[in-house]
């Protein structure tokens, strides 16, 4: 059921992301781009959270990377691995 909700709302949130940006015309926006515009005081919270408690070399290049990629695709992926995880649930039962 929760994996269900998950889809839903990340799929609703990579055709929020493609909708922004269709309408901005400025190219797919980042996932960080997103991130920082929704609320930057987590973003930074985030980071300095993940360096302090858990490693800087997480942060540097693997949460870099993470959002530096586009916020669309970065959602979608999300969703779909949601949607196959409750499929094979489902499945199994």
């Amino acid at each position: 059921m929760i994996l269900r909700v998950l889809t839903v709302l990340f799929l609703g949130a990579a055709i929020g992301a493609a909708i922004a940006d269709v309408v901005s015309r400025t190219g797919m926006a980042s996932l960080g781009e997103v991130w920082f515009a929704v609320h930057s005081g987590s973003l930074n919270l985030s980071q300095a959270v993940i360096q302090r408690y858990l490693s800087p070399e997480i942060w540097d290049p693997y949460a870099i990377w993470v959002l530096g990629q586009p916020a669309t695709v970065f959602f979608g992926l999300l969703a779909l691995l949601c949607f196959l995880g409750a499929w094979l649930r489902a499945r199994r039962s």
